[in-house]
């Protein structure tokens, strides 16, 4: 993994922001470096490329996504099965039954692995057009706020930042979803069940 982040790194410094497009492009279907690393090491040295850079690795990863679907769409469960654990790949069948397009969601915001949803979009035949919507607002929303903390606080700040401290502030945001996801599912529900249950208006005269 070190080998290779500092790669991704000298592919940073040798080609900018073509570079940190390249990781996130490929973050999103095989590559285990997160884009973040390259963008906050932009952001922290020229903090005026924020909103430049974090537009870059959005695009990037989206882009990257496509890649994801389509390797879940040929390759199907053995490729995915392949790629990662049964459990793993159990669970997000399981989040993909229960919330559909918003598993996208909840896994490109969080640092729950993007690229194992991307190829089950594919795998599980999710609708492309709602993996990239999920897609561009879970990233856009992540790697802007990361890009303005860095501008914002600085580098030094982040870098001070406990692990911990993020990871639970990940953790809640991702129970903040799921509960809001449970509570519009549980509405639209009932808002059903009202609907099947109200007598019909006659047409008799």
């Amino acid at each position: 993994m070190e080998i290779l982040k500092q790669w991704a790194l000298h592919l940073l410094d040798q080609y900018g922001l073509i570079g940190l497009f390249t990781v996130a492009f490929i973050e999103s279907s095989f590559f285990p470096v997160p884009p973040d690393v390259l963008l906050i090491a932009i952001v922290g040295v020229s903090p005026n490329l924020a909103l430049k850079s974090s537009f870059t690795c959005t695009v990037g990863s989206v882009f990257g996504a496509l890649l994801g679907y389509a390797i879940g769409l040929i390759g199907g469960r053995p490729i995915l099965l392949k790629l990662f654990k049964r459990e793993k790949v159990e669970a997000v069948e399981a989040l993909y039954n229960e919330y559909g397009g918003y598993a996208v969601l909840i896994a490109a915001f969080t640092p729950i692995p993007y690229k194992l949803f991307t190829i089950a979009s594919g795998v599980f035949r999710l609708s492309i057009g709602t993996m990239l919507l999920m897609s561009l607002i879970g990233r856009g929303a992540r790697f802007f706020l990361v890009a303005y903390a860095v501008r914002i606080a600085g580098l030094a700040f982040i870098k001070k930042v406990d692990i911990l401290s993020l990871a639970i502030v990940a953790v809640l945001s991702v129970a903040l979803l799921c509960a809001w996801l449970y509570h519009r599912r549980k509405l639209q529900s009932m808002f059903k069940k009202a609907l099947a249950e109200a007598p019909e208006e006659s047409t008799e005269p």
